[in-house]
């Protein structure tokens, strides 16, 4: 089971934010992304998506995330119609694969995370692009310089097909400044991202 780190708002609005980490251990911009969750009245339940501190597979991080995600559902403090998956970077990328896989969630944060993959070998294996039919929540993804104007054009166009509700925030720095080195990207997307959060979630 997926140990959760708990961040706590002075205020609560009532949201948890489940946000995974890829990346073995969570970052310092992980625990920034918490902090702006706490700091906007959301739980923030902080989840790395590995064993024993290693990254793994697509495959075994998404069964962790869905286990992650049917953990915080089984909380007493968290209320389904208002709970985020977020995740940056990589992160990002698994949250919206949890969302394909599991229902539970009311809204995806992708923020940084790619959607196509370059290439394909045994860690990822699976297009997460290809799964979106199964998109189970309204999604916000945040793409940077790293993502080309055509492949952004894929992910709408996949989307818009399936007649899935999502916003696309483009970025004039990469994702993987967001929170960490680039602010004023931060700021922008932090902005957008909670008026996507509140347009689709019933907060007080």
């Amino acid at each position: 089971m997926t140990e959760l780190e708990v961040f706590m708002p002075e205020e609560a609005n009532g949201v948890t934010a489940l946000v995974f980490s890829g990346e073995g251990t969570l970052s310092a911009a992980d625990r920034a992304l918490c902090e702006r969750f706490a700091a906007w009245g959301a739980q923030a339940l902080a989840a790395p998506l590995s064993r024993e501190g290693e990254v793994v597979s697509d495959r075994d991080a998404t069964s962790l995330a869905t286990a992650a995600l049917k953990e915080a559902l089984a909380r007493d403090d968290v209320d389904p119609e208002l709970l985020v998956l977020a995740g940056l970077g990589r992160g990002g990328t698994l949250a919206v694969l949890c969302a394909c896989r599991a229902d539970g969630a009311a809204c995806v944060l992708d923020l940084g995370g790619p959607l196509i993959y370059r290439t394909l070998d045994e860690s990822r294996s699976v297009q997460p692009l290809e799964m979106l039919l199964n998109l189970s929540a309204p999604l916000f993804m945040a793409f940077g310089e790293e993502v080309s104007e055509e492949e952004r054009g894929w992910v709408e166009q996949t989307l818009s097909q399936f007649a899935r509700t999502y916003n696309i925030e483009p970025l004039s720095a990469g994702g993987d400044a967001l929170f960490s080195t680039d602010e004023v990207a931060t700021e922008t997307t932090w902005e957008a991202a909670t008026a996507f959060l509140q347009l689709h979630l019933e907060t007080p």
